[in-house]
C-alpha cells in the first residue's frame, strides 16, 4: 500500500514538474507558486504539499539534468595539444548538452538573461519593462539591417540573419561580463566591434 502511495506521489510530482517547466520558461525569475498552481488548475496550498517553493522545484528540474563538464576538460587537454582544437571540442560538448537540454537552458536563462525573456512578458517595474522594450526595438532594428546586409552580400556567412543577431548580442554580453572584472578604456570598443564582425566578413 505504501509503495502505491509513493508511486502516485512521484507521478503527481512529475506532472507538476512538466507544467512548472513551461511556467518557469514563460515567467522567468517572476514565476510564482501561484502561477504554477493556476497552470495546473490546482489550489496553491495543495501544490505546497508536493513542493515547498520555487527553489525546490528548480532544484528538482535542474538536478536531473546537471552535467559535470570537468569530466571532459582534463581528457581534452590530454588528447589534443592544440589549444584551438581543445576549445572547439569543448564548445561542441557544451552546445550538444544545451541542444539536448534546451528546456533546462531556457529555464535558467529566462531567469537571468533578456534574450530568453518571453516577448509578451511584463515586469512589475516599469523601468525594467522600458528596458526590455528598448532591447526588443533595438533587436528589430538590427535584424532588419542584418537581413539587408545578407541580401546585399555584405555579410559573407551561411548564418541566418537571426543567428547573426543572436551571436552579436551574445558577444556584447560576453564583453560586458569581462568588464565586470577588467574594464578596458572606452577607446577599445571599436576594436572589439571590428573583431566581432570578422566572423561574418
Amino acid at each position: 500500500m505504501a509503495l502505491k502511495k509513493q508511486t502516485r506521489l512521484e507521478e503527481k510530482k512529475n506532472i507538476i514538474i512538466d507544467v512548472a517547466k513551461r511556467v518557469l520558461i514563460k515567467y522567468g525569475k517572476n514565476a510564482t507558486m501561484g502561477d504554477i498552481a493556476a497552470a495546473l488548475d490546482m489550489d496553491k496550498s495543495s501544490l505546497y504539499y508536493y513542493f515547498k517553493g520555487i527553489p525546490e522545484i528548480l532544484n528538482t528540474v535542474l538536478n536531473k539534468e546537471y552535467y559535470d563538464f570537468t569530466v571532459h576538460m582534463n581528457q581534452l587537454r590530454k588528447d589534443h595539444k592544440h589549444h584551438i582544437t581543445v576549445l572547439k571540442k569543448m564548445c561542441k560538448i557544451i552546445l550538444e548538452f544545451y541542444y539536448d537540454n534546451l528546456e533546462i537552458l531556457q529555464i535558467i536563462l529566462a531567469r537571468l538573461f533578456p534574450l530568453f525573456v518571453d516577448s509578451d512578458w511584463k515586469e512589475d517595474s516599469q523601468a525594467i519593462n522600458d528596458y526590455l522594450e528598448s532591447y526588443r526595438q533595438a533587436n528589430d532594428f538590427m535584424l532588419e539591417e542584418i537581413k539587408e546586409a545578407v541580401d546585399s552580400g555584405e555579410f559573407k556567412t551561411d548564418f541566418s540573419a537571426e543567428m547573426i543577431l543572436q551571436t552579436l548580442r551574445g558577444s556584447i554580453f560576453g564583453i560586458c561580463a569581462v568588464w565586470r572584472k577588467h574594464k578596458t578604456g572606452k577607446s577599445t570598443i571599436p576594436n572589439y566591434i571590428d573583431q566581432i564582425f570578422k566572423m561574418y566578413l
